[in-house]
């Protein structure tokens, strides 16, 4: 439980310095652009019953089958790509694909997906006096 309430804090911690930051976030280079399959992303995964996936990390692609409250399973996946020049996630769901940014909230049904690009927030913590295990 405490676990989770520290990654709640980062997340709204880190939430709040990408808010602030848009306009950096928004100056991309073309090198960092064609290494987003190197990206380090977190993912949770929730369903309005229940947590399904807490803060997971994953690089390059994350898969997973999830199975709901009612019994029926998702089949859910994740790749950070360029789509028309834009940084995004493309989000394929049992129910079809959709596209999220690469720190973003999205829900299909039931299912509500969070994701955080863990490289740019861990460097803006960074850059602000933040260290890490690491």
């Amino acid at each position: 439980m405490q676990l989770k309430s520290i990654a709640l804090l980062l997340s709204g911690i880190a939430v709040g310095v990408i808010v602030s930051n848009l306009p950096h976030a928004f100056a991309s280079t073309t090198a960092s652009i064609s290494d987003l399959s190197q990206r380090r992303f977190r993912v949770s995964i929730n369903e309005v019953k229940q947590n399904l996936v807490f803060f997971e990390e994953f690089t390059g692609r994350y898969a997973k089958v999830v199975t709901l409250s009612d019994g029926t399973t998702r089949e859910i996946e994740l790749t950070p790509m360029v789509d028309e020049g834009k940084q995004v996630v493309a989000f394929k769901d049992t129910d079809g694909l959709g596209y999220m940014s690469l720190n973003g909230t999205t829900t299909n049904g039931k299912l509500m997906v969070h994701v955080i690009d863990e490289d740019t927030t861990e460097e803006q913590l960074r850059a602000e006096g933040w260290t890490f295990g690491r």
